[in-house]
C-alpha cells in the first residue's frame, strides 16, 4: 500500500538504533547518558528501547559487542612471516591502529569513558582485541629475539610500549585534536615512531 512504513524486523531495529546512540554515549558516557536522550536519538520511545534491549546498561554493552563484531576491531591487522622485518611489521600495526581511530573516534571515546568509569565493557574490547594484538606483537618479537636479531628484551614490555605510543598519538591527534601537537602527517610520524623504536631493538 503506498505510503505505508515498512515495519523493520527486531534485529535490523536494534543495529540502527545502536549506530544512532553511539554518538550519545560518547558525548556523554554511560553514567552521564540518559534514557530519554537516547530513546531521542534512536528516533524511539523510552518502552520500546527497553523492549529491544531491556535496560540502559544492556543497550551499552550490546554496542560495544556490535562495534567489535562488524568494525573489524578483534581483528589482527598485520600478515606476518617468519621473514617480515621489524620496519614492515610495527609500521603496519601503527597505520592499521591510526585507521581504525580516524574512521571511528566515536568507538574510541566510548572506550575511554568505560575505563575511566570503570565500566565492565572496556574489558570486552581489551579482551577480544588489545590482548589478542599484545599476544600477536610479543610473539613476533620472542621469533625475532630467538633468531638473534634484536637484543635481549622483555618482548611483552617491548610490544606493550610500542602499542601505547601509537595509539596515544593517535587518540590525541584524532579524537581529541590535542593542540599541543604538531601538524605531521601520518605517514611522517609513523615512519619516526618506527624508526626510533626498531633502533632500540637493534643489536
Amino acid at each position: 500500500m503506498v505510503g505505508t512504513k515498512r515495519r523493520l524486523p527486531a534485529e535490523e531495529r536494534k543495529t540502527k538504533t545502536l549506530a544512532r546512540v553511539t554518538r550519545v554515549f560518547a558525548r556523554k558516557g554511560f553514567a552521564g547518558t540518559t534514557s530519554a536522550e537516547l530513546a531521542r536519538a534512536a528516533g524511539v520511545s523510552e518502552a520500546l528501547l527497553y523492549k529491544l534491549f531491556g535496560s540502559k546498561r544492556r543497550l551499552y554493552q550490546a554496542m560495544i559487542q556490535h562495534k567489535l563484531e562488524t568494525a573489524g576491531w578483534g581483528e589482527f591487522p598485520v600478515n606476518v612471516s617468519p621473514e617480515t622485518s621489524e620496519q614492515v611489521f610495527f609500521a603496519g600495526m601503527a597505520e592499521a591502529i591510526f585507521a581504525k581511530v580516524e574512521a571511528d573516534p566515536d568507538f574510541v571515546r566510548l572506550l575511554i569513558y568505560s575505563d575511566l568509569q570503570g565500566s565492565e565493557f572496556a574489558e570486552l574490547f581489551h579482551e577480544a582485541r588489545g590482548s589478542s594484538v599484545l599476544a600477536a606483537v610479543s610473539d613476533y618479537l620472542r621469533g625475532r629475539l630467538e633468531s638473534g636479531a634484536l637484543r635481549d628484551v622483555d618482548p611483552d614490555l617491548a610490544g606493550l610500549s610500542f602499542l601505547c605510543m601509537v595509539w596515544q598519538y593517535a587518540i590525541g591527534t584524532k579524537v581529541f585534536k590535542s593542540k599541543g601537537l604538531p601538524e605531521i602527517s601520518d605517514a611522517l610520524v609513523i615512519e619516526t615512531m618506527v624508526s626510533i623504536f626498531v633502533r632500540g631493538l637493534q643489536v
